[in-house]
Formats: C-alpha cells, structure tokens, sequence
C-alpha cells in the first residue's frame, strides 16, 4: 500500500530544523551555561552508539531489495561499504509480512542487515569508549541534563524517521544496505572527530566539533533529498532509486501442486539454534564481553550513581548479546521453517507460506549429486531428513537444502530425487566420540559458579571468554562432528 507523501512545498531548510536545533542545544549549554566540555563530548558519543540500533529498525521496514554487489564479500567490489552482511540466501528472500496496519510492512530478507549492524556496534562501542577515556565520563554521565540533550538529539532523528521515512514513504524506495551502510559512514566519520576532540580538549575545539556535526547531518540531509557533492554522496550512503530489480520471482500456476511437502518447524528451530550457538555466538560473545569490561573499567567508580551506571552497562551488553543471537537464530528461522516444496508439472518450487510468495524454482530433471546430510542432530532428533543437491546449469548453477521434511521416501518420489532408500537411513553416531565432545560441557556451571564465590578472578575469566571460547568452542564441535559416521 502507498503511504502518503510529505508535500514537496515544504523546504528542504524547514524540514532539517528540528535536527539543527536539537543539535544546538548542547553547544548553547557550553557556551552560556557554563557546561564542562567533555559534557558535549559525552553527548555526541552517546548519540553515535544509539544511532545504530534506529537504523536497525528502520532497516527492517526498507521496501527495494539488496542488489547483488551489496551481497558480495569480494574486497574489489561495491563502493568503499562499511559494513559486510556476506552473501546469503535469506536477503534474497521474496515476500513481507504487515505486522500492524499504521506501520509499512516488515521485509524477512532484511534480517542479516539487521544481525550485521548489531556486530558492528560493539566495535563502536569500544572505539568511543577509548575516546571517552580521555574525558571525565563518569562525571557528565551523571548529570540529567546530558541525558535530556541526548533525548533531545534522538528526538529529532526521531520525528525525521516517522514523517520522511515511514510517513513520507522514503522507505519505498530505499534498501536495508543503504539504511545500515549510511549511518555507519557518518558514525566512522565522526569517531574520528570525536577522538579528535577527546584528545585535543578546550571550547573552541568543541565548537569546531559541533561544525563538524552538523555539517554531516546537513549534507547527508541534502544528499538524501537531492544535492551534494563527493562528500555528501558518500556521507549519504548507497544512492535509493525509485525501482530496483530485485531477483526474478517465479511464477506458479493458478492450479493446485501435484504434490506438497512443508519443512518440519521444529527442526529447522533446532538447527538454528545449534548453528548460532557453534559458529557467532562465541565470537560475538566475547566482543561484548570485551566491551562490557573496557566500558566499566573507563566509565566505573565508586558510589551511587557508579554503581547505577554498572548495572545498566552490564545490562546492555546483555541486550546486546542476546538481541544479536536471536536474529541470528531468526535468520534461519526464516529462510527454511515456512517453506513448502511444491511440484507444477516438472517443476520444484519452494513457496514460502508465511510471506505467501514462490522464492526460487527448478525444473525437476535439473536437481542432480542429491545426497543426505548426515551430520544434522535435529534429523535424528525428530525422525526428519535434510537433502542437499545441486540445482540448474551454467551461471545458474547453485547448491541448496532441501528440507528438512519428516516423509522423505515421499518426497524423494515425489519430485524424482536419485536417492535410494538405503541412503535415507542414518547410521548411528559413536557415541564414545560423541561423549568426548559433550563432557567438558558440565565444566561451565563449575565455572560459573567459582567465578561468582570469587574462586575465579574476572580478568581470567574475560580473557577465557574472549580468547579461549572460540577455540574451544571450534574444538569441540571439530570432535563432535567427527562421531557422525561418513553417509556420502
């Protein structure tokens, strides 16, 4: 549905002030009311980090679909991004979903944009931090009036993000790259600044800061509603066009499948879960742990309100961590658990029911080197099967998953797989290999538990979590993978 634009009577000049005045309000409070400088500092900081959990959001609701080069992981190609989302099926995902009826729709393939501005947070997380190292943090944290003028700079962000993007129907024609990507641009830019300024101290420099600032703001305004020059365009993030071609959508027949199979819920949930918890989780963890400790280490001290302070970083970086594992896991979620593969004639088509839209299709004499995955412990688990094969010819060629459906003789018929039977049946894993890999799990509650007597000091802890998780993580799963018996 088209949602009303915002008139074009109104200047380009209008429309930017609540965004000058709310960044006015801290310099006028140096200036006038005698504000500590490293009051702005702290300010402007703070804005830096909670801009990108708004492009979060926003990002779910931009309507154009990622172009490939936006997809890609190759160094050589794109235009000088920022932030990496890798290649990966999901984005290419058809279909949205309307959550409620005064927002725009909410697009599933805009996920991994989502999980990878999340990580890149941290890592701003930490480079602010060391720049407010510099600075008496603690003491501008503690005074109300930091937080009004960060209420303030939100706030106008804010109103800019409910009556341009979602109002104004800028998200139409905008990609979850460009949204993600633009903020992380002025973010690096303005680290730079704000490092600059942590260093070097005194009004004037603050004042040249605050330039700076607005100078960013403004011309990534102008960019975004036509304007600017090398720098603004690049400050303005990948250029929005009216329409984009996303990836060919196939066509399904009015008439009923000949044959039907839906993934199995349960299964693909499992999976995913699993595959979070082996591969980003450890990694990711340890940046937040990372963060939480060089956070409290600068930003700590004794009393009320440091304690207070202690708690809500801790509670964040919790937030953090968690929110970045849940999208995660809804990555897969949402690539596999609605899926239905649906036989037209000689045609395999993968429809999504939740979107309610076909995602890719293949005709059936183009699915060759089928074999069974053997190494998946939700199969086993709920009696499921999960196939990879090889789909089409020439540039498109590709490798997909099908599954994982719970009648596999049936769907192996249905759709003409060369499987024998004999293969669809898992050999069982070894379990004294297995044993091996599970055992040091039932360290961690011992672990947990010496570290809150005090029996562990926390710098080990933190250098475990950050550095000895991963390998051992990775070194587990090596062993256990080797309990499942060769099924090629």
């Amino acid at each position: 549905m088209r949602v009303r634009r915002v008139s074009d009577d109104v200047p380009p000049a209008v429309r930017f002030l609540p965004i000058l005045l709310a960044n006015l309000i801290p310099l006028v409070g140096v200036l006038v009311y005698g504000w500590e400088p490293s009051t702005l500092v702290v300010i402007y900081a703070l804005e830096v980090i909670l801009a990108f959990p708004l492009a979060a959001v926003k990002a779910l609701f931009a309507g154009q679909p990622p172009q490939a080069e936006e997809l890609e992981t190759d160094e050589d190609e794109g235009d000088s991004s920022v932030i990496d989302v890798g290649n990966t099926d999901l984005a290419r995902k058809h279909g949205s979903v309307s959550v409620v009826s005064w927002l725009p729709p909410v697009y599933p393939r805009n996920l991994p944009f989502i999980g990878a501005i999340l990580f890149v947070t941290v890592w701003v997380v930490l480079f602010v931090v060391g720049a407010l190292s510099e600075v008496a943090a603690e003491d501008a944290l503690a005074q109300p009036v930091v937080w009004l003028s960060v209420a303030g700079l939100l706030l106008g962000q804010g109103l800019e993000t409910w009556h341009e993007y979602l109002r104004g129907g800028r998200y139409e024609t905008t990609s979850p790259y460009a949204v993600i990507e633009t903020p992380a641009r002025q973010g690096f830019f303005l680290m730079i600044a704000l490092l600059f300024v942590a260093e070097a101290g005194g009004i004037a420099v603050l004042a040249t800061f605050v330039a700076v600032k607005l100078l960013v703001d403004w011309s990534a305004f102008r960019a975004t509603h036509g304007g600017g020059g090398r720098l603004t365009g690049w400050l303005a993030g990948p250029e929005n066009e009216e329409e984009r071609e996303g990836p060919e959508q196939p066509r399904i027949p009015d008439a009923d499948p000949d044959a039907r199979f839906e993934t199995h819920t349960r299964t693909v949930a499992l999976t995913a879960v699993f595959h979070t918890l082996v591969k980003p989780a450890p990694f990711y963890a340890g940046m937040v742990v990372l963060a939480w400790f060089v956070t409290l280490a600068v930003l700590g001290g004794s009393g009320g309100f440091a304690l207070l302070l202690s708690v809500g970083i801790s509670l964040a970086a919790f937030v953090a961590l968690v929110a970045f594992l849940v999208a995660k896991t809804a990555e897969r979620v949402f690539e596999y658990a609605a899926l239905e593969y649906r036989r037209y004639d000689d045609r395999l088509v993968a429809y999504d029911a939740w979107v309610e839209e076909p995602q890719w299709s293949v005709p059936c004499n183009e699915i060759r080197d089928v074999t069974v995955v053997g190494d998946r412990l939700p199969d086993r688990v709920f009696g499921t099967r999960t196939l990879e094969a090889k789909l089409g010819w020439g540039d498109e060629e590709t490798m997909r998953e099908l599954g994982p459906v719970e009648d596999a003789p049936a769907f192996v018929e249905a759709f003409d797989l060369a499987v024998r039977a004999t293969e669809l049946d898992l050999p069982a894993v070894d379990r004294r290999v297995a044993a091996i890999a599970v055992t040091p799990i039932a360290g961690v509650p011992v672990a947990v538990a010496a570290f809150v007597v005090g029996l562990l000091p926390v710098i080990s802890a933190i250098q475990f979590v950050v550095f000895g998780l991963p390998a051992v993580v990775f070194g587990l799963y090596g062993i256990w993978q080797q309990a499942y018996p060769d099924t090629g």
